[in-house]
């Protein structure tokens, strides 16, 4: 992997992580595009302060992987492993883009929202 590889995956897991910790603590910047809505703009999911520390840990973890992986951290995986893993977090990452859910991912039928249009330029791709 590249360095500017490496640097762009961690600046946007660091900040996708940093975003759904902070709201795990109740934080408000940005909530309002965080959770996909219907509609009528009401949330079509309901808001847990578990769900997004989830997320947020998840997404660090995904970190660790390909920073273990490029050789950068030192983990007490193979790098087998850490290939498997981040082929794993590709694949949920791409099934998650390439959903047929009704609101998110490339092919959603609910378009007019704040989350979908976020959800089409920046979540998704």
């Amino acid at each position: 992997m590249t360095v500017a590889v490496i640097a762009f995956c961690t600046a946007l897991l660091l900040l996708g992580s940093g975003f759904h910790i902070y709201w795990g603590f109740g934080g408000r910047i940005g909530a309002g595009v965080a959770l996909p809505q219907r509609e009528d703009g009401t949330p079509a999911v309901k808001e847990t302060a578990f769900g997004a520390m989830a997320v947020g840990l998840i997404l660090a973890l995904v970190l660790l992987l390909i920073l273990g992986f490029a050789g950068m951290v030192r983990l007490p995986l193979s790098q087998q492993v850490l290939k498997a893993g981040i082929i794993l977090w590709a694949a949920v990452f791409t099934g998650r883009a390439f959903s047929w859910s009704r609101y998110f991912g490339l092919f959603k039928r609910v378009r007019t929202t704040r989350f979908a249009r976020y959800d089409s330029w920046f979540y998704s791709p």
